[in-house]
């Protein structure tokens, strides 16, 4: 399944980061797995956050998924940009 990865530059817990996307982008929580919570992205793709497994102190790292690459291209295009005039948020696409 190909996978893009969007660093942020904020810090912010799992659960945080969920509410954030949610109330302010709209997104609404997948909760068909409570242990894999995801936020359906449109086209098909899905966003999932990956906790330290250490606790470390890293930038929240947003996950988008999606079974065709460039569908999950111009996703997570869209979603940069959202990220970056709605929240102000700057990422890095790794």
């Amino acid at each position: 399944m190909p996978t893009r990865s969007l660093v942020t530059a904020v810090f912010l817990s799992k659960a945080e980061a969920l509410g954030v996307l949610e109330e302010r982008l709209g997104l609404i929580w997948n909760t068909d797995d409570p242990s894999d919570v995801t936020l359906p992205l449109g086209y098909g793709a899905w966003l999932s956050i990956e906790v330290p497994k250490f606790g470390e102190d890293l930038p929240l790292t947003l996950d988008c998924h999606h079974e065709d690459s460039e569908v999950l291209d111009g996703v997570v295009t869209e979603l940069a940009t959202r990220l970056s005039d709605e929240l102000g948020w700057a990422t890095q696409l790794m």
